[in-house]
């Protein structure tokens, strides 16, 4: 596999490059200037795995939830080198490949991001499985999908503080946090491999981001 993957769905955006045997991947956070370090950062893990735009067999993007201008940025700075290697692009949800380091996991898999507001980005996976579609949530509508006896592996940069948050409102729910830092990117590409294997079908020119949250903008010019 020649490949590079970017999640630069979350202010921690993280880089993967694989070329068979040799992985090159990192964690950056770009809180600031993203625009400016993407570039960079997208030329060094290729440079770590010894691979050129050239021989990109495909390519893979975090698709959301996540922040709308890291989102944005991140399938900008793809596509220009989709344009480059051509080559496909894959879109797998954020949280999706937040899951899939735990995919072996035999129970139930919690992936979260902080949307900011008091609430989650949240999504379930039982046994391997997505049970709950990706969605915006209060702490208390996501233990409404949660059995307390339920022991839940809670995943994602921001799985600490939705453990604080639900614990707030059911301190008896049985729990398993990973409190490290996956890196995403690496996971993608694991999740491209198997779709560019498959034949299945990439993102198409006019794809963009998937929010399951309309942005600020939006929501104010609805209350004009």
């Amino acid at each position: 596999m020649k490949a590079l993957a970017i999640d630069s769905s979350t202010p921690r955006i993280s880089f993967a490059a694989f070329n068979g045997n040799l992985k090159a991947s990192f964690i950056m956070d770009a809180s600031l200037r993203q625009s400016e370090k993407l570039v960079p950062a997208i030329e060094h893990v290729l440079k770590q795995a010894e691979l050129e735009v050239k021989d990109l067999e495909f390519l893979v993007t975090a698709t959301g939830p996540g922040s709308f201008t890291g989102l944005r940025l991140g399938f900008a700075a793809l596509k220009a080198v989709q344009m480059a290697a051509g080559c496909p692009l894959y879109g797998v949800p954020t949280l999706n490949a937040y899951q899939n380091a735990f995919a072996d996991f035999k129970g139930t898999v919690v992936p979260v991001l902080d949307a900011k507001k008091e609430r989650f980005y949240v999504s379930i996976y039982r046994n391997g499985v997505q049970t709950n579609a990706d969605a915006d949530l209060s702490p208390a509508d996501a233990l409404n999908l949660i059995d307390t006896e339920e022991n839940i592996l809670l995943c994602g940069e921001d799985a600490a503080l939705f453990r604080d948050k639900i614990l707030e409102l059911r301190p008896t729910q049985a729990y398993t946090l990973f409190n490290g830092y996956v890196c995403s990117a690496a996971q993608l590409l694991f999740i491209g491999e198997k779709m560019h294997q498959n034949g299945e079908a990439a993102l198409n020119d006019y794809d963009g981001p998937v929010y399951i949250r309309k942005s600020e903008a939006e929501e104010n010019a609805e209350k004009k």
